[in-house]
């Protein structure tokens, strides 16, 4: 992992290593998105410590300010928003649009899924995902993509 310079990360990776999973919403699927969460802390700790620069699009905040307010207080959510911004490199929409609206209409995938596929796909960088449709369509398209629940701990080290 410590290769990777730069790459993309889907907001299912970032929500899912700042809400633990809850019981009762996971139900069966508990121990799964346990690991699944420490795997996605895990995973930006290590991309971080080495270096790595995060790409996301501009939707990706709201994404990110609509789940985490719905799972924190509108102010934590914020603040998580304000983070995130600071951090990361931000992508305007006009930047990927027409790389986003060819993807739509070839693909269907849904409309935020698929800003961070035109953005892996436009900028050539690795997208980091828990969505396993979107990590579908990039195996289709080619483009590299690494579905976190399939990640080894054990392999991410610096």
């Amino acid at each position: 992992m410590a290769d990777i310079s730069s790459c993309v990360v889907d907001t299912s990776v970032i929500i899912k290593a700042l809400f633990s999973p809850s019981w009762r919403h996971a139900g069966t699927t508990y121990s799964r998105e346990m690991k699944t969460h420490k795997t996605c802390i895990n995973l930006l700790s290590v991309l971080d410590e080495s270096g790595t620069e995060f790409f996301l699009p501009l939707c990706g905040i709201i994404e990110i300010a609509a789940v985490s307010g719905r799972l924190a207080d509108p102010h934590g959510a914020e603040e998580i928003c304000n983070e995130i911004e600071s951090r990361y490199t931000i992508v305007p929409e006009e930047q990927i649009i027409k790389t986003a609206k060819t993807i739509a209409l070839s693909e269907g995938c849904p409309g935020f899924d698929t800003y961070f596929i035109a953005l892996a796909e436009q900028e050539s960088l690795p997208l980091f995902t828990d969505d396993l449709g979107m990590h579908q369509v990039c195996e289709k398209r080619k483009i590299s993509s690494r579905l976190v629940r399939e990640l080894d701990p054990a392999t991410l080290s610096p």
